[in-house]
């Protein structure tokens, strides 16, 4: 009697990491197609509707590159470099935007008992629309953002607490200087201070930032343009507000 033996063919191989893209108003990732460019990279999306870096494509360092794609213990060093993207909603659901994606992904978790960023897909977050429905519930605000008399496109806009730095809604303005920011989560009613017994309304800053070297029709990278300190290139605005559940604010600005 004589045995077959089948040789099956593998290819196995480290991956480099992977984009999750977010809604801004609920947190979750976009379930429907979109656009995504990241040359010098491919990208292949999984049942999750997260985008897989498979491989590099570029030529530098190209040795060390395949090292690390191709090895699993221990795992080799790799250089580090900085990717730039792209990516647009061909639903017309989110505003397109610019994004980076720093590799590799460290296969270290940043605390003890976390997981390590190699295995958790990095979010870039998409702002919405001016045209995105919103729940009955959800306090929001509709801007329309001018400078130098012109729309104010493209402008990354923040919302928090004041002396607060957490951000409770963003957005970022579309070519018409249009934007549509909603703040979820706010309470119909809280536990109000001093005399007040209850609170409706919650005091709100709403800090636009602009790009004033923006070439017409490019695409900024909303996270960097409201992190950037002030200086030359940069417009910023902060307005104030009152916001309550289930109250739309209408508000027409002008950066300087």
């Amino acid at each position: 009697m004589s045995a077959v033996f089948h040789s099956i063919e593998a290819d196995v191989r480290r991956v480099w990491g992977a984009l999750r893209f977010a809604d801004a108003m609920s947190g979750h990732t976009v379930a429907g197609p979109l656009h995504v460019e990241l040359p010098g990279a491919r990208l292949q999306r999984n049942s999750s509707g997260l985008f897989v870096v498979t491989a590099l494509d570029d030529v530098a360092n190209l040795a060390a590159r395949r090292d690390y794609e191709n090895a699993f213990d221990p795992i080799p060093a790799a250089p580090a470099i900085a990717l730039p993207g792209t990516v647009s909603d061909p639903g017309g659901r989110y505003l397109a935007r610019r994004f980076t994606l720093a590799l590799p992904r460290s296969p270290l978790p940043p605390a003890p008992g976390a997981t390590p960023p190699l295995f958790e897909a990095a979010t870039i977050t998409l702002d919405p629309t001016a045209a995105t429905a919103l729940l009955p519930t959800w306090a929001a605000l509709r801007l329309s953002v001018r400078r130098a008399g012109a729309p104010a496109a493209q402008a990354a806009i923040r919302v928090h607490r004041p002396g607060s730095d957490t951000v409770l809604g963003r957005g970022m303005t579309d070519a018409r200087g249009e934007a549509l920011v909603a703040v979820v989560g706010v309470a119909q009613v809280t536990p109000g201070a001093d005399e007040l017994v209850v609170e409706t309304e919650i005091a709100v800053e709403i800090v636009i930032s602009a790009d004033t070297a923006l070439a017409p029709g490019a695409l900024v990278d909303p996270d960097l343009l409201a992190a950037r300190a002030p200086g030359a290139g940069l417009s910023r605005l902060t307005a104030t507000r009152n916001l309550a559940s289930g109250r739309i604010e209408v508000m027409n600005l002008t950066l300087p």
